[in-house]
């Protein structure tokens, strides 16, 4: 009797070879789509993630402060100090950073009590010893840059209305590509997030007043200045609460009520001496329509903190003898800030 069953040929194989090839191209299909998903989701910005609340003394409760950028010494800072001003590192390079135990240490007064401490941060200059900079930099390459400070070299004006140095203050949000650069190339970190992931207690905002020097280029520049002061302040304070921020001059932008909420205090070089030059008096209007427009976070309930850059003792009565009604804070120190801050 003939079977109707063909033979085993390679018309069985044939269809397994088929699917093995199948099965083969489908997982390079797979993988290759899981690849791009992948590359695709971490490029995707996320917010970073928030960080416990802040912990200390009110600034408002303070009654003295002190500032020191350089020379900072763990021991050495008076007990009276209620506030401190200090460079996120010893001098400014990223090799020697505050760690978070040393900045508690500075935070400790000697009874157990806590200060303030405040880390220095310059939004309206670069400057070319921090970690940020790159030596191929010159005037107007990157576009921000700006021309140098005669005054004070390795400081650079920037436009700071531009994404590329916005950047490198802050970048509120990060994807996971970026996690892995910011990893494993330091210098892409932004400068403020450094700060308050060391553990600061807030930050002490330099050269706000810069947009003096781009009038003339950007007919916004003062506004734009308020709402750079305002990003940073609310993301700032968004990512830790309590987080304080303090600007430094550029008592004009007070006029703004926007600007005076997204600070916890003002401070004011040069008040009564050192606008002509060092020890020299300031005029009287000038010291008037700086008092008027400080006066204004007075008001609001927020401290004022003046630094005077004189050393005689006839100036300094001078200074407390033309502040004594105005209830702002009065720390005496050198230009340079290397000095401690005295008691």
């Amino acid at each position: 009797m003939t079977s109707n069953r063909t033979p085993s040929t390679s018309r069985d194989k044939l269809p397994r070879a088929a699917k093995r090839e199948w099965y083969s191209l489908a997982r390079r299909v797979m993988f290759a789509l899981a690849v791009v998903l992948m590359v695709a989701f971490g490029q995707l910005p996320v917010e970073r993630p928030a960080l416990g609340s802040r912990d200390g003394p009110a600034i408002a409760d303070a009654r003295s402060w002190g500032y020191q950028l350089q020379n900072v010494g763990l021991q050495s800072i008076a007990d009276g100090t209620d506030l401190l001003v200090v460079d996120y590192s010893r001098d400014g390079s990223e090799a020697r950073v505050f760690g978070a135990d040393e900045i508690e240490r500075l935070r400790t007064r000697t009874d157990g009590s806590k200060r303030i401490v405040l880390a220095y941060l310059s939004i309206g200059e670069a400057e070319s010893y921090r970690y940020y900079w790159q030596k191929r930099w010159t005037t107007g390459q990157p576009s921000w840059l700006g021309p140098e400070n005669t005054e004070w070299r390795g400081n650079f004006n920037v436009r700071y209305w531009q994404a590329g140095w916005r950047e490198i203050i802050m970048r509120p949000q990060v994807s996971l590509l970026g996690r892995m650069i910011e990893a494993a190339r330091p210098s892409a970190r932004p400068y403020l997030d450094r700060i308050i992931e060391a553990g600061f207690d807030g930050v002490y905002l330099d050269r706000v007043d810069g947009f003096e020097e781009w009038k003339r280029e950007n007919p916004n520049a003062q506004t734009d200045m308020t709402t750079f002061v305002g990003a940073i302040s609310s993301y700032a304070k968004r990512r830790r609460p309590g987080f304080l921020v303090v600007a430094q001059n550029g008592e004009e932008l007070l006029a703004s009520a926007d600007y005076r909420r997204n600070l916890d205090a003002v401070a004011k070089e040069d008040l009564i001496f050192g606008i002509g030059g060092n020890g020299k008096p300031n005029d009287a209007d000038s010291i008037k329509s700086s008092v008027v427009e400080l006066n204004r976070m007075k008001a609001d309930g927020r401290p004022v903190f003046v630094v005077e850059y004189v050393s005689d003792t006839t100036k300094r009565a001078e200074v407390m003898r033309q502040l004594a009604r105005t209830g702002f804070i009065v720390h005496f120190a050198e230009r340079d800030l290397r000095q401690t801050p005295e008691q």
